[in-house]
């Protein structure tokens, strides 16, 4: 009760304080063409919300405002140029907002159609199909998000994902590992906690949304800039630190961690700074959403820029984190069928720790108004150290099926891994504008990777009753062994060279992207030529518009695959996987922030990967390491998605996909049968919905007594909003197990099991219940003198929908049940000084 008062009493001086002052903030940036990165002059800068209030552009494209603190819309025009506005802009007290704005030509004359602004950064997209941008307030508002960009992509159409723990992206059907990911010009595998060699997602990523400036995610059909990667590319842009002010920064609670961020000028604003640190605090409320590991970690994030000159920027940019997962202990489940049981049963412990870090230099240059250069030099490393156990486990369950006592018996090591996956990477990127309608893209990258593993494979020894007449037949036993790999980081390279070719013809009514791409790795010598072709017709400028897109795309393994665990060299040749992509959308600008599309895709992959042994799937004894390039599978869809911007005080989106798989079965015995992929979910719908509500607390003056004093105990500020998100996919794919006491495997060296779960025929043929989950986001900003205060409340599942992450299935021949995430309030604050 006394916690609760002194809330109510540090809400009502928060309350009280915020009148005091009349607070003003600034908005600043820089105005630019966006084909030859050159200064516009004289672009008018108008803030909406606010009467007469704006400026232009000086000599060389800055501009600067001073308003009072608040959220704006801020509208950047230039006759011949198309008009933008830039909506979530949020001014805080005695800070500044950098708004970064490119500006693309136009052949509208003034008067001959009525101007439509762009709300949705077109002028930043390096395609307009399939594609969408993000920004920083976007992010951070998203409910249930975590404030991570990548659940928030989750929630588009044409985007899957496989449960609550994980931010994996599953984009049109394909694998998580088909992402690529581009972090100020770094192309890495992965940004999250968690990272694996076969999977880009992670429980949570390491870029901490504040410093991000702005998010392109392309879904398909991307330009030849981009490649080795089957899916999507995702670019991160983070933001520059301020020019104006020696040390400014804030502190934070999020579900992400706790956390600070310092910024600062470099020699009188030639340049700036800015530095992230986190460390997480979820182990300490695991048990209460249902995770089934505990998890640890911090990261930190840094960016240094410096202006040599008016034509020439230098950049360093760098992230790190350091992670730990356990999984530790018998799960304190309720099981309806262990009540007064006692059993015994492996458990599966595991101890992981890892650490990974990219950082990087680039130089962006402009060499004439027709030619500008970016050059990055960047390396990262994964490194993962996973020690896996089996305890033999004996449990006791009380009446009420109650976890009550359990009882370590033995422990077999399983596996234990080391491995490193480094790189180093120089990648030359350049910009010619032959004339204003035709622009030349092209450039080169060299990749040194190298790949070091040790890893400790314990034998497995099974018994097999054939005629399950009670006479153990035949005995398999895989002995164990040690896999060392070791690739030398300049012996191996991935290298790869582009162009693309931009035109813009009938009178910029047609947009016309074409280009290609050669990639080479010198370990398994696979070399492909990749073609791209995309186009974007308007039927009405600006406003609709009908666009396509066709192209090639390969991908390389990862490391391990071209292993065995007998270091034979049998899959170092195995080839690059190939995928082939047909898009056809519609898009069409409804009103001001409203924006319908639909998108028709047909994705044909081929040389995907495939296990021997899954192969001779009939066969249980047969045991083989060799990886065959015989994967075939067919997926295509349709996404709609209508997304309203934040233009006055609503904002929201509505999403639905469609999708079918075909993958051919590649079995011994079932030629011209199809599976279901594992990334197959055929439904999936979401509805996000927001309110900002401005100056709330101000006119609650004058509300009715009985309304204005009960107000004073909730947390009201003149800057709020509240949202909502509810998702509904279908059930994930699982292929059903059977359980046979024919089969049993050996128990350390003392007994065998009772009998062995196995996977059935129908590979992938059942679904887990449909996936559905309403989230809920509250956040207030209150502002002070010389600081601002946000508070936050995320309240996720929030009818808890016990939904089925996975079976675990028993030595015992019983199965239980492992949820996704419970009903999870969190509390975030944020200070900002």
């Amino acid at each position: 009760m006394k916690t609760i008062k002194k809330y109510l009493i540090t809400v009502l001086v928060l309350v009280s304080a915020c009148s005091l002052f009349a607070q003003t903030g600034v908005i600043n940036g820089r105005v630019t063409e966006r084909s030859t990165k050159e200064a516009l002059v004289a672009a008018n800068i108008l803030v909406i919300e606010l009467d007469n209030v704006g400026t232009a552009t000086d000599m060389d494209g800055k501009f600067l405002i001073r308003v009072p603190v608040g959220s704006y819309s801020v509208r950047i025009s230039l006759i011949g140029f198309s008009t933008v506005v830039k909506t979530d802009v949020i001014v805080k007290t005695d800070s500044e907002v950098f708004l970064d704005i490119p500006l693309s030509e136009t052949s509208l004359e003034i008067g001959s159609v009525e101007v439509t602004a762009d709300y949705f950064d077109k002028t930043i997209l390096e395609n307009n199909l399939s594609t969408i941008s993000l920004g920083v307030e976007e992010i951070k508002r998203s409910p249930g998000s975590l404030a991570d960009y990548q659940r928030i992509l989750q929630s588009i159409a044409g985007v899957s994902f496989s449960n609550d723990q994980t931010n994996e992206l599953l984009v049109r059907g394909g694998s998580p590992n088909e992402n690529l990911t581009v972090f100020d010009g770094m192309e890495l595998h992965s940004t999250n906690h968690y990272p694996n060699e076969f999977n880009s997602g992670g429980p949570i990523n390491m870029i901490n949304v504040s410093l991000v400036q702005d998010i392109q995610f392309s879904l398909g059909g991307f330009i030849s800039k981009y490649g080795d990667k089957m899916s999507s590319v995702m670019s991160v842009t983070t933001r520059e630190g301020t020019r104006n002010k020696n040390l400014t920064g804030q502190t934070n609670l999020t579900m992400a961690g706790v956390g600070a961020i310092l910024e600062g000028n470099i020699n009188s604003g030639k340049g700036s700074w800015l530095f992230s640190a986190r460390k997480s605090y979820i182990d300490l409320i695991a048990g209460s959403i249902g995770l089934t590991a505990i998890p640890k970690y911090y990261d930190s994030q840094f960016k240094v820029v410096y202006d040599l000159s008016s034509n020439h920027k230098i950049s360093m940019s760098g992230i790190y984190g350091n992670d730990k997962i356990t999984f530790d202990g018998v799960p304190d489940y309720s099981y309806e069928s262990k009540k007064n049981v006692t059993d015994s049963i492996y458990v599966e412990q595991v101890d992981a720790k890892q650490s990974q870090w990219a950082t990087g230099f680039s130089l962006n240059s402009l060499w004439s108004n027709s030619l500008y250069s970016i050059i990055t030099l960047y390396g990262n490393n994964y490194h993962n150290d996973v020690d896996v156990n089996l305890d033999y486990t004996q449990r006791s369950f009380d009446k009420n099926g109650d976890l009550s006592h359990s009882k370590f018996m033995l422990r077999n090591t399983a596996y234990k891994n080391i491995s490193d996956n480094y790189e180093l990477a120089l990648k030359a990127e350049f910009g010619w504008n032959i004339s204003k309608f035709n622009k030349l893209d092209f450039g080169a990258s060299v990749k040194f990777g190298g790949y070091k593993q040790t890893a400790d494979i314990a034998s497995d020894t099974t018994r097999y009753d054939l005629n399950k007449d009670g006479l153990f037949d035949q005995t398999v036993i895989n002995p164990s062994s040690q896999l060392n790999y070791d690739l030398k980081l300049f012996e191996q390279t991935k290298s790869y060279a582009y162009v693309n070719n931009t035109l813009e013809l009938l009178d910029r009514r047609l947009i016309l992207n074409f280009g290609i791409r050669y990639d080479y790795f010198t370990y398994s010598k696979a070399g492909n030529f990749s073609p791209r072709l995309s186009l974007s017709y308007y039927l009405n400028p600006a406003i609709t518009s009908i666009n396509f897109a066709y192209g090639e795309y390969y991908q390389t393994q990862n490391y391990p695959t071209y292993g065995d665990r007998y270091q034979s060299g049998i899959n170092k040749s195995v080839e690059n996987s190939h995928s082939r992509h047909f898009v056809l959308g519609l898009e069409h600008i409804i009103s001001d922030g409203l924006k319908f599309t639909v998108e028709g895709y047909y994705k044909k992959y081929s040389n995907l990967p495939v296990r021997e042994e899954f192969i001779n799937f009939g066969d249980k004894t047969f045991r083989s390491q060799k990886i065959l390039n015989v994967g075939n599978q067919d997926i295509y869809g349709i996404d709609f998605q209508l997304q309203q911007k934040l233009v006055k005080d609503l904002y929201g989106t509505i999403s639905f996909s469609r999708m079918w798989t075909n993958f051919e079965d590649p079995r011994i015995g079932m030629e011209g049968k199809n599976i279901t992929s594992e990334y197959d979910f055929p439904y999936s719908f979401t509805v996000i919905v927001g309110k900002r509500f401005k100056d709330l607390r101000e006119n609650s003056k004058d509300w009715p007594f009985y309304l204005k004093y009960p107000s004073y105990l909730l947390p009201l500020s003149d800057d709020m909003e509240i949202s909502l998100k509810w998702r509904y996919a279908s059930g994930k794919p699982y292929t059903r197990k059977e359980y046979s006491p024919y089969i049993q495997n050996r128990v350390g060296s003392i007994t065998w099991t009772e009998g062995s779960w196995f996977d059935s025929n129908e590979i992938n043929g059942e679904r887990y219940p449909d996936y559905h989950r309403l989230d809920l986001g509250f956040s207030s900003r209150y502002n002070f003198s010389n600081w601002n205060l946000v508070v936050t409340l995320s309240i996720q599942n929030l009818y808890n929908r016990q939904n089925i992450a996975a079976y675990q299935y028993n030595s015992d021949g019983t199965i239980d049940n492992l949820y996704q995430f419970s009903l999870l309030p969190v509390l975030g604050v944020e200070v900002e000084f």
